[in-house]
Parts: structure tokens; C-alpha cells; sequence
């Protein structure tokens, strides 16, 4: 049985807003060891391991964007000028009712915001 780690939730007045699940939001060691793997030089670059990207980026996102295969993406936009935004890609796993995260990177805006935008808030620099 795969075991996961609870990160953080998506808390029910986002949710409403947003008109997605309130759940929380957890991760398998297979996809800690993706992030760590396939991004390590861009992580490294920033200083993060990869469960430390997640955090920060978790605790401080200010979009939901939708793409067209039922992805989601909690993204941390600091500046519509910055060249990257840091972003986690998840699902909404209805049979456990949760959500949970696929990957995560720093990716480039203009990528991210080819999304369909379903919330937003204010923006504020992430919290190390």
C-alpha cells in the first residue's frame, strides 16, 4: 500500500471559490523522489530540496490554474514579468478524497498561464 504525506489542504473557502474539492493535499515518496530527481538542477539552483519547494510553494500560492487533462496547479506568481513561477502540479483523487501531488517545478510563466486561471488572490514573495 503506497503511504503518503500530508502536506497541506485546500481549505474550504478556497475551495468554493475556486469550485474544486476542499481536501488535503498529499504526496506518495515516488512522486518526493520524481521532484527530487528530474528537477534537482533547478531546485539545487534555488536552494531547495524537494519537499521544501513543496512547502513554500503550498503556503504560499496565490493562483489555481486548470489544464485540460484534470490538472491542477497551485502556483506561487510573484511578478507577471518574473520569467518563472513556481508551481505543484496535482489531482483530485476521488476515491480517497484528496488531492494529490504529481510534481513540482519551477516552470516557465508564459507556460502556466497558457491555464485556464480559476483563483486568484494578491500577490505575496515567498516565504522561505
Amino acid at each position: 500500500m503506497t503511504e503518503y504525506i500530508k502536506i497541506g489542504k485546500i481549505s474550504m473557502t478556497r475551495a468554493k471559490e475556486a469550485h474544486i474539492p476542499s481536501a488535503d493535499i498529499k504526496i506518495n515518496k515516488q512522486h518526493i523522489d520524481h521532484v527530487a530527481g528530474k528537477h534537482k538542477k533547478e531546485l539545487e539552483k534555488l536552494g531547495f530540496t524537494a519537499l521544501d519547494f513543496i512547502r513554500v510553494v503550498i503556503n504560499g500560492y496565490n493562483e489555481i490554474r486548470e489544464a485540460k487533462d484534470g490538472t491542477y496547479f497551485l502556483a506561487n506568481v510573484i511578478d507577471e514579468s518574473s520569467t518563472y513561477t513556481a508551481i505543484i502540479g496535482l489531482n483530485y483523487i476521488e476515491s480517497k478524497k484528496f488531492w494529490e501531488i504529481k510534481t513540482a517545478i519551477p516552470i516557465r510563466t508564459a507556460v502556466i498561464n497558457k491555464k485556464k486561471l480559476i483563483w486568484k488572490r494578491e500577490r505575496t514573495p515567498l516565504k522561505i
